[in-house]
């Protein structure tokens, strides 16, 4: 008799080191281990059995190796095809000189309904392991764990079918072919429960719409009620956000007791149709709940794909890289793809590059797991392994479920224009349950068990709808209150500590001159020797909020020295290469404080800390753009969550984004952060836009952000020149008094005024500048810092000063963009007649050459400083 493969080979992981292991066990049998004698004394056996004796340690490794690297191209994977009757030579052991019934004792392995892709793991501990794992005897579910394999399974599809007869042709994004997802996600948070006993165990879920509905109501417990009169449309709404949204885009918090007595914590994220968008979100509410409860082990992100979603969307990639970089480790994700095999109604030829939709996870070295969704058991086995393998490496995992789906795209979609012969396929095909059913029957189930789940479920969804006919009425989160009122003056003992630390650099740090020179100015600034600029304002708002006991959070491109290097927060020794943050002691019993250089991207990036603010609310978490355009790589974060979350959902954030703007002569794509853009975005008071003009502005606006606790998001416009400008700065005085003011009146001007410009930002010292050589000593220069909420009483108090009917609206961007169209569409005539003077309407955010920059900026200085008469816009 043959030993098996299924003996656990720790110490070996590719062929040579089994051939190393084989060598020593020809010279001296007992220099090797019990088992590793038994397992060549097996193939040996076999190998004599065939006349092929010579080379078998070569044989064995090769045989073992390519089952463990193409094992999965033999394995049954598809549902809808039949298991191939033939084996490909590359993985008999014939091939090899070795016995022909070792290739079954492989094939059981690897050629069954599960398909590993093991050989990306880089680490050889790694792969060692998981091989190790299935060959060593994978785990088997208990009777008990088998029924309920069968009533998940009995849920999924049962309340697709109700609601497909009782709402016919509505939209739902039925789950049905993938239905193992619901007995999969309960046998998941049983497990996590039983390995976090005692804990504060969390999922945290991230998916699209496909299965949504199902997942809600069979595993976060949604009532069946509710669900069914939002179908009927008997569901009413109190206290719920302005707008609302589908039922397929909405998420829910439920604490689930698990069968031991732990609580689960299932946090399913709301989620727009932009597929994979939830995905950073996710990654970034588990560090923040990491960092609460300890640790990442008891925080789990589960993301749950679709096949042509994870293989087509940016985001993924984005997301992937993430996985080993500091600031955003989460422990390892668990990736769950619902893999239909057809896209919206494209057949995967069209969707997918590679050969498996999962292929976008194997360049970081993640390992692989496909499996035949109809096989219940083999995906309660890959779920296992996915588990076991996070917990022990604290990687990401990627579990590629291969099912169909029964519908098309959505229930009034017909399916067969595109794929009349997979559908034919799907119509004739039993559900999971009804595959799964005779397996257990077989096994000694009593038919009237599972007959039991059957009408249990039955009854409950008769019972909700009846429920439903009646009407349901739910009551939402209240919208929060308007943010409220916060001093931000600062501490003058603060301020001076922090002028301590940054005169005190650790022993034996050696400075960049340059960077020399900018701390030298910048403890001057502090002590209150001369004007503070941006940058020491900015860092001064962020440790005084550290040393009041509250943290910071900022990452993006580059921002611990500033993309223009005017923060200097983290600085790197020219003799060691050691850095030195500089605020990190700074933070009160309590606080912490993280300032990361992020990887080079925007929207997984903003995405990740857009979730870490849901699940940190308290703390103040900023992302910078490395230029303000470079937002638009993060659209859908700013579009569908941020300016929209509030009025879907219900949903508040406190995200603030700085993004560097100004018209300096470096060409379209380093000019504007699409200032228009967000003010399109802006209603029902959903977030604040500012563009604030001097330090002391910056620091009393980021620290009302901390405090006021609104949860409201904040977009700032932050300069470039102006980090620099001699007249841009602030007293510390400035810092030590005073508050947020969203418009500054010009305290220089006299009394006569004959005109009234009204700016923002770096224009207003352009304009200062101009005004002085002119000595047009009648032109009042007024800054609206802040654009949305326009602060009317602000403007209206100002105007009636100078009592001047006509006022201009000045700005650097062309006509069609910047905050123009949105100033005058809030505008009050009783305020005067406005006029526009800035560049002419351009399909390109700024001109290429910096000498048309130039040309253009001076038509704007000398049309506000020329008396000529225009209409009114």
């Amino acid at each position: 008799m043959h030993a098996t493969p299924n003996a656990p080979m720790p110490d070996a992981t590719s062929l040579p080191d089994i051939e190393h292991i084989y060598q020593s066990y020809k010279a001296n049998n007992a220099s090797v281990s019990a088992a590793w004698q038994a397992y060549f004394q097996g193939w040996e056996a076999g190998a004599s059995q065939s006349g092929t004796a010579e080379g078998v340690g070569s044989g064995v490794a090769a045989l073992a190796e390519a089952w463990r690297t193409r094992g999965h191209e033999v394995a049954h994977l598809n549902p809808l095809a039949p298991q191939s009757s033939s084996i490909p030579a590359h993985v008999q052991a014939e091939t090899y000189g070795l016995a022909a019934a070792e290739t079954h004792a492989w094939a059981k392995i690897y050629g069954g309904s599960v398909g590993l892709e093991l050989a990306a793991i880089r680490a050889p501990a790694e792969r060692a392991w998981a091989q190790s794992w299935w060959e060593g005897g994978a785990p088997q579910p208990t009777a008990a764990q088998k029924k309920a394999l069968y009533q998940g399974l009995v849920q999924a599809n049962g309340f697709e079918q109700f609601l497909h007869k009782k709402f016919v042709g509505m939209k739902r994004f039925s789950v049905e072919g993938s239905d193992g997802i619901i007995p999969l996600l309960h046998a998941l948070t049983e497990t996590h429960a039983e390995a976090h006993a005692g804990k504060q165990p969390h999922i945290v879920l991230g998916m699209a719409h496909r299965g949504r509905l199902n997942v809600l109501c069979n595993v976060l417990h949604k009532p069946l009620a509710e669900m069914m009169a939002a179908f009927a449309d008997k569901l009413t709404v109190t206290g719920g956000p302005s707008s609302g949204d589908v039922k397929y885009h909405l998420g829910k918090t439920y604490r689930h007791t698990a069968a031991n007595g732990t609580p689960v914590v299932l946090d399913l994220l709301y989620n727009p149709s932009h597929l994979e968008a939830v995905n950073p979100l996710v990654l970034g509410k588990a560090r923040a709940l990491n960092e609460q409860f300890g640790g990442p082990e008891a925080v789990l992100p589960v993301l749950i794909h679709g096949d042509s979603a994870v293989a087509g969307q940016g985001v993924v990639a984005e997301c992937n890289n993430l996985m080993n970089l500091p600031a955003y480790t989460v422990g390892g994700t668990l990736h769950i793809v619902l893999n239909n095999q057809v896209g919206f109604t494209a057949d995967p030829a069209d969707a997918l590059g590679g050969t498996y939709a999962t292929d976008i996870f194997r360049s970081l070295g993640t390992p692989i797991v496909h499996v035949n969704a109809d096989d219940i058991e083999a995906c309660w086995q890959a779920l296992m392994f996915a588990y076991a393998y996070r917990t022990q490496w604290g990687k990401d995992v990627a579990l590629d479920l291969i099912g169909y789906r029964r519908w098309g795209h959505n229930e009034g979609d017909d399916p067969t224009f595109t794929q009349p012969m997979l559908y034919e396929k799907i119509r004739a095909h039993p559900t999971p349950a009804e595959v799964y059913k005779p397996t257990l029957l077989a096994a000694g189930v009593a038919p009237a068990e599972l007959e039991a789940i059957e009408a249990a479920y039955q009854a409950e969804l008769n019972e909700a709808f009846a429920t439903a006919q009646k009407g349901v009425a739910s009551t939402a989160k209240s919208a929060p209150a308007k943010a409220a009122e916060a001093a931000t003056e600062a501490d003058e003992g603060h301020i001076k500590t922090l002028a301590t630390i940054w005169g005190q650099p650790p022993q034996g740090f050696v400075y960049n001159e340059k960077v020399k020179k900018v701390i030298d100015e910048r403890v001057a600034m502090l002590r209150g020797e001369k004007p503070l600029n941006w940058g020491a304002a900015e860092v001064a708002a962020y440790a005084t909020v550290l040393q009041e006991g509250q943290s910071v959070r900022m990452t993006g491109q580059d921002v611990q020295r500033g993309t223009f290097s005017h923060r200097q927060s983290v600085l790197t020794c020219n003799a060691t290469n050691s850095k030195w943050n500089v605020l990190q002691g700074l933070a009160a019993k309590g606080a912490t404080f993280t300032l990361t250089n992020s990887a080079l991207s925007e929207n997984a990036v903003m995405g990740f800390e857009y979730g870490y603010s849901l699940g940190q609310p308290a703390t103040l978490t900023l992302w910078e753009a490395q230029f303000g355009d470079f937002a638009n790589g993060a659209q859908v974060v700013i579009d569908q969550f941020m300016a929209s979350a509030e009025a879907k959902w219900g949903q508040h954030n406190g995200l603030t984004l700085l993004l560097p703007h100004g018209y300096e002569g470096q060409g379209p794509e380093h000019s504007s952060a699409r200032i228009e853009r967000f003010l399109q975005l802006c209603a029902e008071e959903n977030m604040r836009v500012a563009y604030p003009s001097t330090p002391a502005q910056i620091f009393h606006l980021l620290r009302h952000q901390a405090k006021a606790g609104a949860g409201k998001p904040l977009v700032v416009f932050t300069p470039k020149s102006m980090l620099r400008n001699p007249a841009a700065t602030s007293p510390l005085s400035h810092l030590l008094h005073g508050s947020w003011q969203p418009l500054l009146a010009d305290t220089a001007a006299p009394a006569a005024v004959k005109k009234v410009v009204l700016c923002t930002g770096k224009l207003y010292y352009d304009l200062a500048q101009k005004r002085e050589e002119t000595q047009r000593t009648d032109v009042a220069l007024v800054r609206l810092e802040q654009l949305y909420p326009l602060p009317a009483p602000e403007i209206e108090k100002t105007l009636k000063t100078y009592g001047v009917r006509d006022v201009v609206w000045a700005q650097e961007e062309p006509r069609n963009m910047g905050a123009w169209a949105h100033v005058r569409e809030y505008w009050n005539e009783a305020w005067g007649y406005l006029h526009y003077v800035g560049r002419p309407a351009s399909a390109s955010p700024a001109a290429g050459t910096t000498v048309m920059h130039a040309a253009q900026h001076a038509e704007i200085l000398a049309a506000i400083f020329t008396e000529t008469k225009r209409k009114t816009a």
